[in-house]
């Protein structure tokens, strides 16, 4: 009762204070704190960009709510979106979209065209992380819309570049995002932290498209340029697309060792992204190495691991802040217990002395029996010695029969696109030499590049299954057209890499043909709905020139890249190839490629349509 009555005088005295101190004036103080919130944001949002540590949470938190108090929207609204990137960061993407949107909320209301834009921005980031392309380029839209309100030396025009760059990248539209990249890096006024984004992202398109030469050579620049830098993440995206560039280059053990310390770096911490890209690099080069052991264990951890993205993008994770929040209060109980488990400690020690003094005369009474023991099944185990013998050359035949078929297995998989069946670039890159021609002969190689026309109409109308449907067909219908020594590669999205060895130049447009009538005339059909679908080809053939080398593979598929272009540019479902070429060797491989327009008006390359409208607008 004594305490009680104690409790409620202590609180009265408080309540007294607190209402003496509010009829205070106050204004100075108002004044000086409302100044001090600026400062106060910009050292929290440094803390969060370069640790991502969610114990930030509640300051930031304290921040927006002391915003709130002294009516600062803007530092109200920034605090709210570092709160909103930390808990997307740990899994609470529901909470995070609600802070996101009641930060737009509130700079709509301040109608300040940059940091309006820099909202978008955030919620951009949000929703590529969910996924959701189709509402990450409605908010570009309206940033579109916004930037022309910025002064042309603005730091924002080469951020917006950056995420368009991510949005196309995202999109499998590797080539705009490259051209998007190129126009940012033009850009003044730039931080470095965007340029070594930048950089950063150019990486990854050329990977995706195979060039890992150029992507080394970027990497290199950017561990220049971010030398001394402590943001961890940047630092750990390097290291993965590293080990990504010396896999396709065919570098597996440097490969294996800069996973392996990326993912060193990966423990503990929340980024599950990069720990799973390490894990599939780490499994496709055992796989190359042939250490299919080593592979399979790491194929194992990756899909582990992104299974715990998926579980993560779709459950709230609440709880687990929660649980981080106590952390230092249950690390502070564990220390209290130690210590108490210090003088226990010390009386137990005691006790095993005596105990070990006790076991020591046990182990040697046993000693003694297990060495007779062993006398009496030595005589046994030679008796049995030749009867297992023959029982484990048996099993280890029929095992090393077993592992000969998962290797097979496995490297089918490292080689195959799980969703169409058809080869993937690493095939491509690994087995070229095999489909090009050793000798100048009338036949050649045919390359061929077809993409599906329109097809992110078909994804926006009838849905992301029926989407995969129709490339599952289309795999099949090409499969069906083509020679049995042809070879179909998964190129990219809905576009695909036709390889045509030992044929005619005359006898690959027939066959081009009849894939295109195929594909126009086929039913794609997804629950009981016909999708119409054509498809635009582009090719060129290897060698061009019959007794020059003008071009190599890679940059004859360049080349088949803009017939592509002008059978897409000439209405689509039509092919367009250039077959030969009477051009000196003083033209480089560059020139040709850019200048294939001027070319053919020069006549200097042949070029072949089905369509002859297509041909009259190419060479006029």
């Amino acid at each position: 009762m004594i305490k009680l009555t104690t409790r409620f005088f202590a609180l009265f005295v408080i309540f007294t204070c607190f209402e003496v101190i509010s009829k205070t004036p106050t204004a100075k103080v108002q004044t000086k704190s409302f100044a001090e919130l600026p400062a106060k944001l910009e050292v929290y949002k440094k803390a969060v960009f370069s640790t991502y540590d969610l114990k930030l949470l509640p300051n930031l938190k304290a921040l927006e709510q002391e915003a709130k108090a002294l009516d600062n929207k803007k530092v109200q609204a920034e605090a709210m979106l570092l709160i909103a990137l930390l808990q997307r960061l740990y899994g609470d993407y529901r909470e995070s979209l609600i802070l996101k949107q009641g930060a737009l909320d509130i700079a709509i209301e301040l109608a300040e065209p940059a940091f309006l834009i820099n909202v978008y921005l955030s919620i951009i980031r949000l929703e590529l992380s969910l996924e959701r392309n189709k509402q990450a380029a409605e908010k570009m839209q309206s940033i579109d819309i916004l930037i022309n309100q910025l002064p042309k030396n603005s730091h924002l025009i080469s951020r917006v570049y950056l995420w368009k760059a991510r949005l196309f990248f995202a999109q499998e539209s590797y080539l705009q995002a490259s051209y998007i990249i190129d126009e940012a890096l033009k850009k003044e006024n730039m931080s470095k932290k965007v340029y070594i984004d930048l950089l950063i992202e150019k990486v990854k398109v050329k990977l995706k498209l195979g060039k890992f030469g150029i992507a080394q050579e970027l990497l290199n620049q950017i561990n220049q340029v971010n030398q001394g830098s402590q943001i961890q993440h940047t630092q750990l995206v390097i290291k993965v697309l590293q080990a990504e560039a010396y896999l396709q280059a065919g570098m597996f053990a440097k490969a294996i060792l800069m996973a392996q310390d990326g993912l060193q770096s990966t423990f503990h911490t929340r980024f599950l992204e990069e720990q799973a890209q390490l894990q599939y690099t780490l499994a496709s080069s055992f796989a190359q190495i042939q250490d299919y052991q080593w592979a399979h264990l790491y194929l194992k951890r990756y899909a582990f691991t992104q299974k715990a993205l998926d579980l993560q993008k779709r459950n709230n994770k609440l709880l687990q802040l929660e649980a981080r929040f106590d952390f230092d209060q249950q690390r502070q109980q564990l220390s209290l217990l130690e210590k108490d488990n210090a003088l226990k400690e010390q009386k137990i020690t005691q006790q095993m002395q005596a105990i070990e003094n006790t076991a020591l005369l046990q182990q040697r009474v046993i000693l003694i029996v297990v060495l007779l023991f062993t006398l009496l099944f030595f005589m046994y185990w030679r008796w049995q010695n030749k009867r297992t013998l023959k029982m484990l050359e048996q099993q280890v035949a029929q095992r090393t029969q077993e592992l000969a078929i998962r290797n097979k297995q496995l490297q089918a998989l490292s080689y195959t696109d799980s969703l169409t069946g058809a080869y993937n670039r690493h095939f491509l890159f690994t087995h070229i030499d095999e489909y090009l021609p050793t000798e100048i002969l009338t036949e050649s190689t045919i390359m061929c590049l077809i993409d599906i026309d329109f097809f992110k109409r078909v994804n926006d109308t009838y849905g992301h299954s029926a989407g995969d449907t129709v490339l599952k067909s289309f795999v099949t219908v090409l499969k069906q057209t083509i020679r049995q020594n042809d070879v179909i590669i998964r190129w990219g999205g809905e576009e695909f890499l036709l390889l045509m060895p030992n044929i005619s130049r005359d006898s690959a447009a027939e066959i081009l043909e009849r894939i295109r009538v195929n594909i126009e005339t086929y039913e794609f059909i997804d629950n009981d709905i016909n999708i119409p679908i054509t498809a635009s080809f582009g090719f060129t053939s290897y060698p061009l020139h019959r007794s020059v080398a003008l071009l190599d593979w890679e940059q004859t598929i360049e080349l088949a890249d803009v017939c592509l272009y002008m059978s897409k540019n000439g209405g689509r479902n039509a092919w367009v190839g250039v077959t030969e070429a009477n051009i000196e060797n003083t033209l480089s491989a560059e020139e040709i490629v850019n200048g294939t327009k001027q070319l053919i008006e020069q006549g200097k390359l042949k070029v072949i349509s089905n369509r002859e409208d297509i041909l009259s607008t190419v060479i006029n």
